[in-house]
């Protein structure tokens, strides 16, 4: 149960963070400059896709390492006005939720040892 609820909300966290960069993006903006900055921003999240899959604790170790630099960054974006505030309290929550599930699944892959 833990696994699935961790499967989701990760997703969530991808799918909130890439779509706000494109909504924030000016207009005058061309696509490819903001699914470049994208690619940047979510790659290394894309690349523990791994332990949201598998439910390794090891990967799901490095997750949560990981996770702390992106709590970092939208904990900044928290100071700034609405329509991005808005938006870093859902990813802030979000990567709270992710960071949480694989601290547990982490600690129940431990009992299962």
């Amino acid at each position: 149960m833990i696994l699935v609820l961790l499967r989701i909300s990760y997703a969530l966290l991808l799918l909130v963070g890439i779509s706000g960069l494109f909504t924030l993006a000016p207009s005058d903006a061309h696509v490819v400059s903001t699914v470049i900055i994208a690619l940047v921003l979510y790659v290394p999240l894309l690349a523990m896709l791994p332990a949201v899959v598998d439910g390794n604790k090891r990967q799901c170790t490095w997750l949560c390492f990981m996770l702390l630099f992106y709590f970092c960054g939208y904990a900044v974006q928290l100071l700034d006005p609405a329509p991005v505030f808005t938006l870093a309290v859902a990813k802030t929550t979000l990567t709270v939720v992710v960071f949480v599930l694989a601290a547990m699944q982490i600690r129940q892959g431990q009992h299962a040892d």
